[in-house]
């Protein structure tokens, strides 16, 4: 956890904006917080919650935060996925992740640091402009071996070589990990079969910065703006992104910074008016029941609830069944917020729990369009030793469009073949 350091309360208050100065005396601490959160949950301390939080920070605000106390206020600042469920249910609508953020990055300023994991996590972005750590040579890898393996219709060209309107950003995860470069290679194939003219920024392609925003990182402006002016001196018109993190680093963290944040769109969005134009048949059946799991990021922080259930309703024999809680009061997986990079198992056992709730529906499988809840959710299944599948929406589309890119064989084209 956080270095514990004494600082002046005046310290942090300079930190937060006027209205989270009234948000923090604003909570009324009727406890309906405590009653959704789903970190809560599994760790039903008073500093978890967002009321004890709220209380705490108050208390640090106004110089009459007891010393003993200043370690439970860390931890529930930074063992919260900020999913926003508690901005949703608060009676007075308090702007809970936003406070939180700010918190964090107001506590940096301090001289607080983070925890030590997301320390290292940043350190790693900020050092090798992307979280994993790999060279940015490997980024745009997986577009060559796809086309390589006969999976794309034809390569895909990077913007720097043939600009193009629609530039797909493909995001950290999509592009280093296995279990998810599968998600890459099918928007890559779903945008070619709507006949879309688009590229990728291949080595040059920036993390997306938005987890130095919800860590707190100091730094998030200055290593926003330098992304903005990449984009700005592309022109590009449309920037489609694949991952609901992304997304909302870029759209909605970017809005107070870059007009042209309104021109970012998550895949979803742009896949749904592809179909609604025409432009994309879903015509294979997919005889499957289903039940869909709303990322924190696009849905509760953006509002997108409806194009990924048109999209799936669009898909032949396939069926969607709610889960008790959807859309706003969707459970969060845990791996916003940086909370997965400091307790990986208040992780696993909050995706154990949403596991759990799925498979009460009785659906065959559970989907989710952000390949980061994706992830999230297999640790949810290795945690209550489920059986039930998680696949990204991406699958579902493809099995109908074009079954010859399902995740199985983009899998096999990209496991590294053994000689005899």
């Amino acid at each position: 956890m956080a270095r514990h350091k004494e600082v002046p309360g005046d310290q942090i208050a300079r930190g937060l904006t006027w209205r989270q100065l009234v948000e923090l005396e604003a909570c009324a601490r009727c406890g309906e917080c405590q009653v959704w959160c789903p970190v809560y949950a599994q760790d039903s301390r008073e500093c978890i919650s967002a009321r004890g939080k709220l209380a705490l920070l108050r208390r640090m605000v106004g110089g009459s935060l007891p010393e003993g106390e200043f370690p439970e206020l860390l931890e529930g600042l930074f063992e919260c996925s900020a999913c926003g469920q508690c901005h949703v249910v608060c009676p007075v609508r308090i702007n809970t992740p936003e406070l939180w953020e700010q918190a964090r990055q107001s506590f940096a300023g301090a001289g607080i640091s983070q925890p030590e994991n997301q320390v290292k996590q940043l350190t790693t972005i900020k050092g090798f402009n992307n979280s994993y750590g790999k060279s940015q040579e490997e980024r745009g890898l997986w577009a060559r071996r796809a086309f390589e393996a006969g999976l794309l219709k034809r390569p895909v060209p990077l913007w720097k070589e043939r600009p193009s309107p629609v530039l797909y950003f493909a995001g950290c995860t999509a592009s280093f990990d296995p279990e998810t470069q599968p998600v890459a290679v099918q928007t890559a194939r779903l945008l070619q079969e709507a006949g879309v003219e688009f590229s990728i920024m291949g080595s040059e392609e920036p993390c997306c910065v938005g987890k130095l925003r919800r860590m707190g990182d100091l730094d998030f402006a200055a290593e926003a703006q330098k992304r903005i002016g990449c984009f700005e001196e592309m022109g590009v018109k449309a920037i489609v992104v694949s991952c609901a993190g992304c997304y909302k680093g870029l759209h909605s963290d970017y809005t107070s910074l870059w007009p042209g944040a309104q021109r970012v769109f998550h895949l979803t969005e742009f896949i749904d008016g592809l179909i609604r134009e025409g432009r994309l048949r879903p015509g294979g059946e997919v005889p499957l029941t289903v039940t869909y799991h709303d990322p924190c990021h696009l849905g509760r922080h953006n509002q997108i609830y409806d194009s990924p259930r048109r999209i799936l309703q669009a898909i032949p024999g396939l069926r969607v069944v709610e889960m008790p809680r959807h859309r706003a009061f969707s459970a969060c997986c845990g791996m916003g917020g940086g909370l997965k990079v400091v307790n990986p198992s208040l992780q696993h056992r909050m995706a154990g729990a949403r596991i759990r709730e799925a498979e009460a529906t009785g659906a065959e499988a559970v989907v989710t369009p952000c390949q980061t809840c994706y992830l999230g959710l297999l640790h949810g299944v290795e945690e209550v030793s489920s059986t039930l599948p998680v696949y990204h929406l991406n699958e579902m589309l493809v099995r109908s469009v074009c079954p010859e890119v399902s995740r199985e064989a983009v899998l096999a084209a990209f496991s590294p073949r053994v000689s005899a």
